[in-house]
């Protein structure tokens, strides 16, 4: 039985991050570059924050915290269930391994104390957004998450920067106008914005039009940052262009922030009883089916390294909505622990990128022959986050897929089992060439001589020979984040680790 109890925690792992942009602030001009070990201290005091409800979270506790009555009968709180836990853990976890990764990746630039405070300002609205107890607060957090991206987005300020960041407003806008008018919507209707377990609207009462229209409002809304095809327009043109530390967060878990919005409307909304009464959850399904696929089809044609990978955020974060819409106990178990599993591989697969991209200067896949001899333990953890991506056994990966399979097949949907058996072998197509390009091939051997000119140039240059491994603090992450893929998918059953909260929640959400 789920039981609720006051507490501070919630209250502590939203704010203790903004304590420490606080401190940025103030101390960043001297600080320097050292500044992101403050960042860094943020993220794994949110982290230690989190671990300590962790336990209590296994015993059906939910920690709450009310912060203000803005109008009467609606409270801006926050509420740490066990659904939201499993976002703020992964997005803490990330944000660590990428705080750190930034202070080598970061070293030189410009404009240092406002990429850490807004990085650090991030984390804290999206353990906001995670722990939100009713639609306000979640509202509230969510756009603030959506405006403190924009700098980060467009931190290089070149004009393709500029242009990827207006994008970026423009689709989050629209798509927040969305979910303000269901949100509003919402309340009309249902008379409360509080969040519950089995949802807060019933056919019975509201009708099947009103209902729908407000279900494919939220849709829209949350499409938007889920990326959902056609609503993905910003996510290749945002990702290549911000610093490759932030671009693992908005991979790993920014776009997850819209799936997990679709999560708390198919549950805490809706009810999965309803939305199996509106006949909702098989359209749904189709749409991201279709962007799964088309996403990895499009990443095959991508030689820029972090735009292909942007290409796979699209498809995998489909995965998670799949599972969410196909409202069985498997497919809901998959989708949720994608969210910690996803956060582990393309944040290791971006920061790897990072250090490509810093230590050779190389953006382009075409241009990577021989990288592996030169950036050796880069290269085995992008192969081992890459592996994971694709859903080999036992990697953090194939736990994903495997219970998104057996969900589908629970649902007698056995297209969806194709869908996603195809999207493996397309992930196999697009992420084994650079693993082979960058191990067995030498530097002048032309990887995609027709489509993209080939760069011999490569082999006549003189600093290929010298070429470092990337810094330690630029290490230790991605192998952090390799060891986790590895961990997370031979350890998944264990107590403690993710998947035991994972069922504890949907064992409420899908009655």
């Amino acid at each position: 039985m789920l039981e609720q109890v006051t507490s501070i925690l919630p209250f502590l792992a939203v704010f203790i991050p903004i304590f420490f942009v606080i401190l940025i602030f103030i101390f960043g001009e001297k600080l320097g570059i050292r500044m992101g070990w403050l960042a860094f201290a943020a993220s794994v005091s949110t982290l230690f924050i989190i671990l300590l409800m962790w336990p209590g979270s296994l015993e059906g506790t939910i920690f709450k915290t009310h912060l203000m009555m803005i109008v009467p009968g609606i409270w801006m709180f926050i509420r740490a269930d066990q659904l939201g836990l499993v976002l703020a853990l992964g997005a803490a976890i990330l944000w660590s391994m990428s705080t750190m990764h930034s202070i080598g990746y970061m070293k030189g630039e410009h404009a240092l104390r406002r990429y850490f405070s807004f990085v650090v300002l991030c984390l804290a609205w999206t353990v906001g957004v995670a722990t939100s107890g009713n639609l306000f607060t979640y509202l509230i957090f969510y756009e603030l998450f959506s405006i403190s991206t924009y700098p980060l987005i467009v931190h290089e300020e070149t004009p393709e920067a500029l242009a990827a960041g207006k994008k970026y407003m423009i689709y989050i806008l629209v798509g927040s106008s969305f979910i303000l008018f269901a949100i509003i919507y919402t309340y009309f209707l249902a008379g409360t914005l509080t969040l519950s377990k089995t949802g807060i609207l019933s056919l019975a009462e509201h009708g099947r039009v009103p209902l729908l229209i407000l279900f494919w409002s939220y849709m829209i809304g949350f499409g938007v940052k889920a990326a959902i095809m056609p609503l993905h327009g910003w996510v290749p043109d945002a990702h290549p262009i911000a610093p490759a530390p932030f671009s693992a967060i908005l991979s790993g878990v920014m776009v997850a922030v819209g799936t997990f919005g679709i999560m708390r409307v198919t549950f805490n909304v809706f009810g999965a009883s309803l939305v199996r009464e509106l006949g909702i959850s098989l359209p749904m399904a189709y749409i991201v089916a279709f962007t799964i696929i088309v996403s990895s089809l499009l990443a095959l044609d991508q030689d820029n390294l972090k735009r292909r990978l942007a290409y796979s955020t699209i498809g995998q974060m489909s995965y998670i909505v799949l599972g969410t819409v196909l409202l069985t106990t498997s497919s809901v178990w998959g989708a949720v622990v994608h969210i910690v599993n996803h956060a582990f591989m393309k944040g290791t697969l971006f920061m790897c990128a990072g250090n490509i991209i810093k230590q050779t200067g190389k953006k382009n896949i075409s241009q990577m022959r021989g990288i592996g001899s030169k950036l050796p333990l880069t290269m085995a953890a992008f192969t081992v986050a890459a592996l994971g991506m694709i859903g080999v056994p036992p990697l953090a990966g194939f736990i994903s897929k495997w219970y998104l399979c057996i969900g589908s097949l629970d649902a007698k949907e056995i297209v969806f089992v194709v869908v996603l058996l195809l999207s493996s072998l397309l992930g196999a197509a697009y992420f084994l060439p650079i693993i082979y390009t960058a191990f067995f091939q030498k530097p002048g051997e032309e990887t995609f001589p027709e489509r993209h000119g080939g760069h011999a140039e490569d082999a006549a240059n003189p600093k290929e020979k010298s070429t470092p491994e990337a810094p330690k603090v630029m290490i230790i992450p991605i192998l952090v984040g390799a060891a986790g893929v590895i961990i997370v998918g031979l350890f998944a059953e264990i107590r403690y680790f993710p998947l035991s909260v994972i069922k504890i929640a949907t064992s409420y959400f899908l009655k």
